[in-house]
């Protein structure tokens, strides 16, 4: 793995472990010393590598009281806690979807016309996984320097399916800092389905980076009917049902490239070739952590709709509490997968 230079750091591993443990003495956390394999500090922020997950926990502390005290007393902009096990999985992952990548650039199975967005893609992708403990403060430098540039090609190239929710918008604010020509597609099939904040969400983001933007009808009542009466779970036929309209818009315009937000796609599922179109999820290409994806989206005024689920699935769960499992187990998927901390995924639990 490769590492990167840094300022030089005034504070070594050893004076900060004394520093934890005083702290949560101060606090009344139990007397326990912490396993720091590693520290990293840029730009007025730190990085701190603990071999695993136990000892991420004592830094971090109950409700974050630890380290958001350490963080205050060395007056940085921020603390970020890795554990190296979750590393090694993030590492393992970006490896994979790079050589994916580097063999479909190889083989010519992506569009030649967005050539030069797609390296820039494929250049994140390589800092990603070359420099893993800056990933984060790297991808976020590039995106503010990158959000106003023009794209490449005068026409539309990519359909990018918006939802107003914190991964699709992701994707939009990537994907315009890449150079890529987005028309933007929401598939809206009634406020049961799509609310009025992940329209002002869409509406806000859309304007504030001046993107091509539709709203497409679309009638799913058929499958709000069956899932009001408890015969399917709906996330399942809405994916299934969006899925279909956008295949329909993008293959209607020719354009070349679809996107969507999607996390959970990874490795070699986050860039497929079919029928002369590439599908890119683009969270799970760059194997994004929800908390580093809400840090980026906050900076263009995207609200994070706190509740799991939209007003039919909110309906689905009254009138069928045995549906919730469903919900939480969608819930757990991206826990599993390393998308989601446990704390992030224990509140969205307790919305459903």
């Amino acid at each position: 793995m490769k590492k990167i230079k840094f300022k030089i750091f005034m504070y070594t591993k050893e004076f900060l472990t004394e520093e934890i443990i005083k702290i949560r003495k101060e606090i009344g956390h139990d007397n326990i010393t912490p396993n720091i394999k590693d520290i990293y500090y840029n730009n007025n922020e730190l990085t701190i590598i603990t071999p695993d997950r136990p000892d991420k926990s004592i830094i971090i502390g109950k409700g974050g009281w630890v380290v958001g005290k350490l963080r205050e007393e060395l007056g940085l902009n921020s603390i970020h806690i890795i554990s190296y096990s979750d590393i090694i999985l993030q590492e393992y992952k970006l490896k994979l979807s790079l050589e994916h990548m580097n063999n479909l650039i190889k083989t010519n199975n992506l569009p030649r016309i967005c050539e030069k967005s797609l390296n820039e893609l494929k250049t994140i992708l390589n800092k990603r996984y070359t420099e893993i403990y800056q990933k984060e403060v790297l991808l976020d430098d590039f995106i503010q320097k990158n959000i106003n540039k023009e794209p490449y090609n005068d026409k539309h190239d990519t359909i990018l399916a918006l939802s107003g929710g914190v991964d699709s918008s992701f994707s939009l604010i990537l994907a315009k800092s890449i150079g890529l020509n987005i028309k933007a597609v929401t598939i809206n099939p009634g406020t049961i389905i799509l609310p009025k904040q992940f329209h002002k969400n869409i509406d806000n983001l859309t304007t504030m980076l001046n993107i091509d933007h539709k709203y497409v009808k679309i009638d799913m009542q058929d499958t709000i009917k069956k899932s009001l009466s408890g015969k399917i779970h709906p996330c399942g036929q809405c994916s299934k049902n969006i899925h279909q309209e956008i295949d329909n818009i993008t293959k209607k315009y020719q354009i070349p490239i679809q996107i969507y937000g999607d996390l959970l796609s990874t490795t070699t599922h986050s860039i497929t070739t079919n029928n002369n179109i590439t599908k890119i999820n683009m969270p799970s290409l760059l194997y994004m952590q929800k908390h580093e994806i809400k840090n980026i989206i906050t900076k263009f005024k995207v609200k994070k709709i706190k509740e799991y689920g939209c007003p039919l699935l909110h309906e689905v769960h009254k009138k069928h509490p045995h549906m919730k499992d469903y919900s939480i187990q969608r819930v757990l998927r991206e826990t599993r997968a390393g998308n989601l901390e446990s704390g992030e995924a224990a509140n969205l639990i307790k919305t459903i």
